[in-house]
């Protein structure tokens, strides 16, 4: 079941849906600077595979990484994750990682070399993580009748410190996936990373 909602901009392709049986799956790109041949039905497989990677957050607030990368020991089921919970502001530990189905049309080119997971997803993976926030966020502020500005999130729970409500990610998650994709979000300021750049143990 979709109900998609697009946001476009030079560098990310973001969109989202709404998952089977409620939650918000947020769309993601890096492959912009990769062209690939037509399909068969002559349609240009670079409109197919836009999209290569998802950030599923269910109805029971699970948050799932769908890895466009596979791992050969480059640490991307790290690596990958913090991106997303950076922005997210989620516990990166409990980011549910799964590689995506080899489909070069669908998911275009999956490979690994030369750190290119890394340089491709930095900021596609942070604005995914830090859109999903800011559409969970305003989705709480409609059902809470509150301003947006007045709540605030950690740990994957939004929170009105005025009135003392609180509720998880997985609570507004099918409400925000029809809210439009907001553009120009703001990415966390390197000074205020809790995640990104601390070292951690790999996921194996």
């Amino acid at each position: 079941m979709e109900n998609s909602k697009t946001g476009n901009s030079r560098r990310t392709f973001l969109k989202t849906s709404l998952l089977a049986g409620g939650g918000l799956m947020i769309h993601f790109s890096g492959l912009a600077k990769f062209a690939l041949p037509h399909t068969d039905e002559g349609v240009p497989a670079m409109v197919l595979s836009e999209i290569n990677g998802y950030v599923k957050i269910s109805g029971d607030n699970i948050i799932t990484l769908v890895c466009p990368n596979p791992e050969f020991g480059q640490n991307v089921m790290t690596s990958l994750p913090m991106m997303v919970a950076e922005e997210l502001e989620v516990d990166w530990k409990k980011v549910v990682v799964e590689m995506g189905p080899h489909d070069n049309v669908k998911l275009g080119p999956q490979f690994t070399g030369g750190s290119n997971s890394m340089r491709m997803y930095w900021k596609p993976l942070r604005e995914a993580g830090a859109t999903a926030r800011n559409m969970l966020m305003l989705a709480a502020a409609d059902t809470w009748k509150v301003p947006v500005e007045e709540l605030s999130t950690k740990l994957g729970i939004v929170k009105h410190e005025k009135s003392g409500k609180q509720a998880t990610y997985g609570d507004f998650a099918a409400k925000a996936s029809g809210i439009p994709v907001p553009k120009g979000i703001k990415l966390k300021n390197v000074k205020d990373f809790t995640v990104v750049r601390k070292s951690q143990k790999n996921v194996e």
